[in-house]
């Protein structure tokens, strides 16, 4: 080990140390308050509400009306194409190519009707699950007042807290008391 060097690096850094002059905070910064800090498990209250179960009770419905309208659907193309493949021998090359054509439109359509039916389940959750949040954030803003919290975090950015900081338990009573039912409304078909 260089002693020398290493004695001249801790003599520079205690004289740098030394010049820097002390400072105080400003006497307004000492007057603030400590942060008062509410921790809320947003998703785990949405996702345990009683009205993210009746969303999700009502999805499944819609998602099974769209599932048996795609079923029939598809059932209807096997039945073309069987037929278009049983018309290949009797029917001119440019005939069969015509209603080759014909069938894939079909095909494209119930693919474009599939994804249209998508989007609409997803708008209507996102929707439904919109009015939701609205009613959490009231719930979480009225905890936040009465606890006198001025920060409310997300549980998602905590690591480690103690459990008297922890007001999800309180949100979740307090979010099914205030909305049990968001009726799912699906757009329009495009």
């Amino acid at each position: 080990m260089n002693y020398p060097v290493f004695l001249r690096a801790a003599a520079t850094a205690a004289m740098l140390t030394l010049s820097v002059p002390l400072t105080t905070a400003p006497a307004a910064a000492q007057t603030q308050p400590a942060p008062i800090i509410m921790i809320v498990d947003v998703q785990g209250v949405q996702q345990g509400s009683r009205a993210f179960k009746n969303i999700q009770a009502q999805m499944q419905t819609h998602r099974q009306t769209f599932q048996k309208e795609i079923s029939d659907q598809e059932a209807q193309l096997r039945s073309a194409e069987q037929e278009l493949q049983r018309q290949r021998t009797i029917l001119s090359p440019d005939a069969f190519a015509q209603k080759q054509r014909e069938f894939q439109e079909r095909v494209s359509g119930v693919q474009r009707n599939a994804q249209s039916r998508r989007r609409q389940l997803e708008e209507g959750f996102n929707d439904a699950m919109q009015q939701v949040q609205r009613h959490l954030l009231q719930v979480v803003s009225k905890l936040a007042e009465e606890r006198g919290a001025t920060i409310v975090l997300p549980k998602t950015l905590v690591v480690l807290v103690d459990k008297r900081y922890d007001a999800s338990d309180e949100a979740l009573k307090r979010l099914d008391a205030a909305v049990t039912q968001v009726s799912v409304k699906l757009p329009a078909r495009k």
